[in-house]
């Protein structure tokens, strides 16, 4: 079996999987409750957090724990633009945006905000356009830090300068794709509002996290207990987030050489897939990341393409890994190709350290069966 579809999610590692069932065996208990078993287990929740901000660095932050990156977007965008419904404010966000983004926005659109969708013909930012479109009346900049479908990098350092020198917009990133990948150029205590998840690092499903400035008062999108600053009541799972928090830990440690591994397989398959004409790699611009290859056939459609080698235990994406069962026009892809037959044609190859070059030279062979049959 070979996987090539890490974007979408990652191989729990085995230390994560015993930490959580050591936690989950000793520590079961709710850490919201007052007697000693449930202190002790809220303790727990409490290191790791403080385990997560050393490793990133944070300082002056605040760490809300969600099922994932789709919740923590929706609770930041929503968090900041709920008591403004109506006030026809505006938001500013770009055409290549996770769903969980975009879809947001799209939402917000209809209660009245002046959403700008901000073109990214090159797959990131066009500065210029975001430094015309932030005035006065900007409350959010959502911009990501590495795009999921074609692996563009965003200018960051220069997008919270401006941000900040230009507005008093508040700015939300989602760095789910970047997270113990791609060396930050920029400070994350910079930001206002992070979305991340952990299953992409080797980590556990179902937890995700909001990272957000302490001083930084969000409307709740949920009601009920007082848990998590009011914003996100229920229940912490004591076991998945220390055991997540210990998976983030491993990823950075091991993110240079990981990235090193990652930037070989990829710089040899871009290579080679350049040989093949009937494919057309969708990459516009000079930064990307080596986890993330979008390629498109010129007569083929992606899901065909994606079935096909699934037959030999290949398993690649097709686009959001929230999206693959509705057939649409990858949204990225149209948005710095404008091109539909490309849209339609496209497979996303997302790579790890744990592929080697002997699974890149079977996939190619196998893509060279298909584009010729």
């Amino acid at each position: 079996m070979i996987y090539l579809d890490s974007t979408a999610t990652s191989k729990p590692r085995e230390e994560v999987i015993d930490t959580f069932q050591k936690v989950a065996t000793s520590y079961w208990y709710n850490p919201s409750s007052m007697y000693t078993t449930s202190v002790l287990t809220k303790n727990l929740i409490d290191q790791a957090t403080n385990n997560i901000m050393i490793e990133l660095g944070l300082t002056n932050k605040k760490i809300i724990y969600t099922s994932g990156a789709t919740e923590a977007n929706n609770m930041a965008i929503m968090g900041i633009c709920k008591p403004y419904i109506n006030q026809h404010k505006t938001i500013i966000t770009t055409e290549i945006e996770h769903p969980s983004v975009y879809q947001t926005f799209k939402e917000l659109e209809k209660e009245g905000f002046n959403v700008v969708y901000l073109k990214c013909p090159n797959g990131s930012v066009d500065l210029n356009e975001l430094q015309k479109n932030l005035t006065k009346d900007t409350i959010l900049v959502s911009i990501m830090w590495v795009n999921n479908i074609i692996g563009s990098i965003n200018d960051i350092k220069t997008i919270i300068q401006m941000v900040k020198s230009l507005s008093h917009a508040k700015l939300h990133v989602d760095i789910v794709q970047g997270l113990a990948k791609i060396k930050p150029d920029f400070n994350f205590n910079d930001i206002d509002l992070m979305s991340a998840t952990f299953h992409k690092l080797g980590g556990l499903k179902g937890v995700g996290m909001l990272i957000v400035n302490n001083n930084l008062q969000l409307c709740p999108s949920f009601y009920g207990g007082h848990q998590q600053d009011n914003l996100r009541p229920g229940t912490m799972d004591a076991a998945a987030i220390v055991a997540n928090a210990k998976a983030l830990r491993i990823a950075i440690k091991k993110s240079e050489d990981n990235y090193q591994t990652v930037k070989k397989l990829y710089e040899y398959l871009i290579n080679n897939l350049k040989k093949l004409p009937f494919i057309i790699i969708n990459q516009n611009g000079a930064f990307h990341s080596p986890y993330i290859i979008s390629l498109s056939f010129t007569k083929i459609k992606g899901e065909t393409v994606m079935h096909y080698l699934e037959k030999d235990q290949i398993y690649v994406g097709i686009g959001s890994a929230c999206n693959e069962k509705v057939e649409t026009l990858e949204r990225s892809i149209m948005a710095i190709t404008l091109d539909k037959t490309r849209a339609l044609n496209m497979i996303r190859i997302s790579l790890s350290a744990d592929n080697t070059l002997d699974e890149m030279d079977i996939l190619i062979e196998k893509l060279k069966r298909i584009g010729n049959r």
